[in-house]
């Protein structure tokens, strides 16, 4: 896995601080660069140690194993399951690669290799309390990764799964994907009551079809001016910035600033993008659209996190768990 480290100034090489780590971990199509705006904050507040900063396993800059090692829905069995729409039928005939993980195991796809990250001692100190800290798909993987080490169900082949478990004091889900519970099945709304357009999506989302395959489509030229307009529209306040930045007379010479934060940011989301699909295809295994009546449509977890089952989860084990606080955040500008 992929990962940057960033040390507080005040921080003592060599010498144990108390202070905590804080693991920052990216939602889906994104990388551990989103984050770059956080990090000096969080150092300058003087609360913690460092800040560590990772990208998942298939995802950003971390190894990108090939698709039938990666997290594809099974197709074969989406006709039995009942709150598949009818659509699904013919998604094998787009899907190259067909590698039948569960959403159970598609889970642990992403959480074995983070787990062994935590429990490496050349990285972690044995004992460091550490604060992980997820945003959408990683807060659900964080809420995912908090639940299984309190169950003391880690199945790793890990030389290090015989230790004790990563000391997570903290757990923050920021804005978490799959928090809400699925809608029952009287809720939901069947995919030929569906108009056109949710239909065609999905059947692409069925087929394991992902944005960042129509970006590839697109091709250089045209992919990165897409990401770009993407990025625009979901964190508007970089493109405010840029237009405060230029002056009238580079508007009058037609100057751009391709160095701008969001330039670089829709360069660096591009090339993500485009390397080769792995776990992007968490967004089918994982996740799955829904139209229900009174709510509308809305993406959720195939297995949810909401429910009380988190909780449930950790607090059967709350007499031996570091896990001292637990916090869900939900904003009404967030990604």
């Amino acid at each position: 896995m992929n990962l940057v480290e960033f040390h507080a100034n005040d921080a003592k090489p060599g010498l144990v601080d108390s202070r905590p780590t804080v693991i920052l971990a990216h939602g889906f199509g994104s990388g551990l660069s989103f984050f770059y705006r956080n990090v000096d904050d969080l150092l300058n507040s003087g609360k913690i140690s460092r800040v560590v900063c990772i990208d998942w396993l298939g995802m950003g800059g971390s190894a990108r194993p090939p698709c039938w090692q990666s997290p594809v829905r099974s197709i074969s069995g989406i006709n039995n399951n009942s709150s598949q729409s009818s659509s699904s039928s013919s998604a094998s005939r787009f899907s190259f690669c067909n590698s039948k993980f569960s959403p159970s195991r598609a889970i642990d796809f992403f959480l074995d290799p983070f787990d062994r990250l935590l429990r490496d001692t050349t990285i972690f100190e044995k004992d460091e309390p550490l604060w992980l800290c997820g945003h959408s798909l990683g807060g659900y993987l964080a809420g995912k990764y908090a639940m299984r080490i309190h169950d003391n169900q880690i199945t790793t082949s890990s030389k290090h799964t015989s230790a004790a478990i990563p000391n997570i004091t903290k757990l923050i889900l920021a804005s978490p994907v799959g928090f809400q519970p699925l809608p029952s099945p009287h809720e939901r709304i069947e995919s030929s009551n569906l108009n056109p357009a949710l239909r065609l999506v999905d059947a692409l989302w069925s087929a394991n079809f992902t944005p960042q395959a129509l970006v590839r489509m697109m091709g250089s030229s045209r992919g990165q001016r897409a990401v770009k307009r993407v990025l625009h529209g979901r964190i508007p306040h970089l493109a405010s910035e840029q237009q405060q930045s230029t002056t009238s007379s580079d508007l009058e010479e037609g100057i751009e600033h391709p160095s701008s934060e969001l330039d670089l940011l829709a360069q660096y989301l591009y090339h993500i993008s485009v390397a080769p699909a792995s776990g992007e295809y968490a967004m089918n295994s994982l996740l799955e659209p829904v139209a229900s009546k009174g709510i509308g449509v809305g993406v959720y977890a195939r297995e949810p996190l909401g429910g009380g089952s988190m909780v449930g989860s950790i607090s059967r084990q709350s007499s031996s768990s570091p896990l001292g606080s637990i916090k869900v955040l939900f904003g009404d500008k967030d990604w």
